[in-house]
């Protein structure tokens, strides 16, 4: 599996960015608070959505980052698995519920069914 871009409407401190991976290993280097964390969880969320708890004992993961300027929360992440592209799409509300997911074949942009929402998992195995 190789990451090709992601595109973050909204996701924590960070909106409206493109990101470009190229091939082979990528280095994400600045300073402290400028969103390689968030960068992070982003592509995690992706791939494995965004956890929700009714209990608010915590900051959960769906409130930490939410986008700051209340705008869009979520993007999309393209990815290649074997020879074929894939575009995961996700945008995440106030509950799991409310949450959207969307997996595009990237070179044709037709709707694929082969992953699920548990996408991560079914890669991953994890």
């Amino acid at each position: 599996m190789r990451l090709i871009s992601a595109y973050i409407a909204g996701f924590g401190r960070i909106c409206d960015r493109n990101i470009t991976f190229e091939p082979g290993l990528n280095e994400i280097m600045s300073a402290n608070g400028k969103g390689k964390t968030t960068l992070a969880v982003f592509i995690k969320a992706m791939f494995y959505g965004m956890e929700y708890s009714p209990r608010k004992s915590s900051l959960t993961e769906r409130d930490h980052y939410r986008p700051w300027n209340a705008g869009t929360f979520g993007g999309n992440l393209v990815f290649a698995v074997e020879r074929r592209k894939y575009r995961i799409e996700r945008t995440f509300g106030g509950t799991a519920k409310e949450d959207t997911f969307a997996l595009f074949n990237e070179d044709t942009g037709e709707a694929s069914t082969d992953y699920s929402e548990k996408i991560g998992e079914e890669l991953f195995e994890v």
